[in-house]
């Protein structure tokens, strides 16, 4: 019996030193954050020079890079008129310009401001195979499209295939200052050219008179066949329904009349898709410009040069204690 008791005092003795342990390092930690934070506070004024020279120092570096910074957009394009050659062109043409820094074309051609600069740009097409398919083309032409298929960021095509797509994604870098506007301005440059203008014109103009040729066509048809299926004039259309010799059968009129109909909602469709020879399709949102803590450097500078007077501070402490620790021993 005397045995368990004092089991169980040693048991108790032992909880007793394992919670003042515990207890002690407990406060011990509580101790070393509110020394840290004590001499924090008492290294303000250091700290108030540091935040100062981080913000003069982000203000300066931002002042110097803010015109190398661009922003980028990535647009949605439709090309009409079967002009996607003639863009590809164009903006080949304003690459040439970006590279000799011509400034006359930007600032006269494409009416840009000093502050707008363009920095790059390019183009490709989304590509979409019934877009080709649906074009009668040869075994070499297929063999050849394959060939160039490449299944790299998107689906890419060579050159050779570029025009037969209606949609293109158009990309570009241009400063900060740069604006929706700006891109306006580029889609302003293609369809101001006055051979895009002559393309727009021209298809525009077919567009319609197909249009006007199939109502006639279509209005003519009507006027057959109610004039075929009227009874009193049965005996006398019946004589006159023939063309070259061959009975015209009315369900071939039906049909036609249908395709007919088909077609011009199809046109009147492609007519209203198709009011300038570049349209944006995405014209929200265009510029994106991503800038995190890091971009805005006033801010991010006094944070960083603080952050590394802390922490040179606990090092410093930390390297002492150990140094002190070693002596002892």
């Amino acid at each position: 019996m005397t045995n368990e008791r004092k089991n169980n005092t040693q048991e108790e003795i032992d909880i007793l030193v394992l919670f003042n342990k515990i207890r002690t390092l407990f406060l011990k930690s509580i101790l070393f954050f509110f020394r840290t934070f004590k001499e924090i506070l008492l290294a303000w004024k250091k700290l108030a020079i540091l935040i100062v020279i981080g913000a003069v120092l982000g203000y300066v570096t931002e002042s110097i890079t803010e015109k190398e910074s661009a922003k980028e957009a990535s647009i949605l394009l439709r090309i009409n008129f079967d002009a996607g050659n003639y863009v590809y062109d164009a903006i080949s043409l304003i690459n040439q310009k970006i590279e000799a820094e011509d400034e006359s074309f930007f600032t006269n051609d494409m009416k840009f401001n000093e502050d707008e600069i363009l920095q790059e740009i390019s183009i490709k097409p989304v590509i979409d195979l019934k877009d080709i398919l649906k074009d009668d083309i040869n075994a070499n032409e297929i063999r050849t499209l394959f060939e160039n298929l490449e299944f790299e960021d998107n689906l890419a095509m060579t050159e050779g295939f570029r025009s037969d797509y209606e949609y293109h994604i158009l990309a570009l870098n241009i400063s900060s200052s740069a604006s929706n506007s700006s891109v306006k301005k580029i889609i302003d440059y293609f369809n101001t050219n006055p051979l895009f203008i002559g393309l727009k014109e021209r298809q525009l103009q077919s567009i319609s008179s197909t249009i006007f040729n199939n109502e006639q066509t279509i209005d003519q048809i009507d006027k057959l066949i109610e004039k075929y299926s009227s009874s009193d004039n049965f005996e006398k259309s019946t004589a006159q329904l023939y063309i070259d010799n061959k009975t015209y059968l009315p369900n071939e009129l039906i049909k036609t009349k249908i395709e007919l109909e088909e077609q011009n909602e199809e046109l009147k469709g492609e007519r209203i898709l198709s009011t300038e020879t570049v349209m944006v399709v995405n014209d929200t949102s265009l510029l994106i410009e991503q800038k995190g803590l890091r971009d805005n450097k006033v801010i991010y500078y006094p944070i960083l040069l603080v952050l590394v007077f802390i922490l040179g501070g606990v090092i410093l402490k930390l390297y002492r204690y150990l140094d002190e620790l070693d002596r002892r021993m």
